[in-house]
């Protein structure tokens, strides 16, 4: 970890605890109040290169690498304000790799003290899901299962116009997205939920409510009826992308576009190969 980086680091935590507070950061990265002061305050020496990737990571700090608002970012930022403004639910559903995840990221970053975000696993419990929405909250994680619940519930009703982004919540159990509908009932027109997920999100969504099992028609409902898919990967998307991150030669970009596939991820493995060329 050079010194530059946890320079990097060290701004982007304080800027986001500018924001909220240092102990909200503390329990959001699951450090101590301690630790944060020392990395605000440049006092580094007892700090690990270990402790400072882990707030690297859970803050989604990539070095080297410049986000770009391409359509789809944009795109789903405008269906953020919308979400957070009115108080509402929306899913989108399409294939990985359309920057999804990068948008909810940088939406967050922006707007932390009333966003939470989490990455949802296939592994979480209802209690192990509930604390990670608690720990993405900045709140205490402890407690039994309906405690956590109720305490989630009451934070985002203290909160100004909060929102929920459930990234890949296709991983979600049915106990888990069961959840929703408490959130929703508890808190209709008072805080907006963004759950996004890949293709299959959708389908399980629809057979669910075809066969009429428990609690689909009623999550369907709460989504307005309707997934949203994003738009194609367009040329001029990868064109933005390749001139950020140090790729100009138009041939070389042409390239990029045809290889994705219509997905970013691949669009960076080739940029991060292009320059590995270039660099030799």
């Amino acid at each position: 970890m050079t010194t530059e980086n946890k320079q990097l680091i060290a701004e982007e935590l304080t800027e986001l605890c500018n924001k909220t507070s240092q102990a909200h950061m503390a329990k959001l990265l699951e450090v101590s109040t301690a630790l944060i002061s020392q990395v605000l305050n440049n006092n580094w020496k007892l700090i690990s290169n270990e402790m400072w990737r882990i707030i690297q990571k859970r803050l989604f700090i990539d070095f080297g690498w410049n986000t770009v608002e391409i359509s789809n970012f944009q795109l789903i930022t405008q269906l953020l304000n919308s979400t957070n403004d009115l108080g509402i639910s929306v899913a989108i559903s399409d294939t990985a790799g359309k920057s999804k995840s990068e948008t909810f990221k940088h939406y967050w970053k922006q707007n932390i003290n009333n966003t939470i975000y989490v990455q949802c696993k296939t592994s979480w419990t209802k209690k192990t899901y509930l604390k990670a929405l608690l720990t993405a909250a900045g709140q205490d994680n402890y407690g039994k299962t309906e405690e956590l619940l109720n305490r989630f519930i009451k934070h985002l009703m203290s909160l100004d116009k909060p929102i929920v982004i459930l990234d890949q919540a296709d991983k979600l159990k049915d106990p888990q997205l069961d959840l929703f509908m408490d959130f929703y009932n508890d808190l209709n027109g008072h805080c907006g939920f963004m759950i996004s997920g890949v293709k299959a999100l959708e389908k399980r969504i629809l057979k669910g409510v075809h066969q009429k099992r428990i609690g689909y028609e009623e999550f369907y409902s709460r989504i307005g009826r309707k997934f949203i898919e994003l738009d194609p990967i367009t040329i001029n998307d990868v064109r933005l992308i390749c001139n950020a991150n140090g790729v100009n030669d138009e041939q070389e970009i042409t390239y990029i576009y045809n290889n994705s596939e219509d997905d970013l991820r691949r669009v960076r493995r080739d940029i991060d190969i292009y320059k590995l060329k270039t660099a030799v």
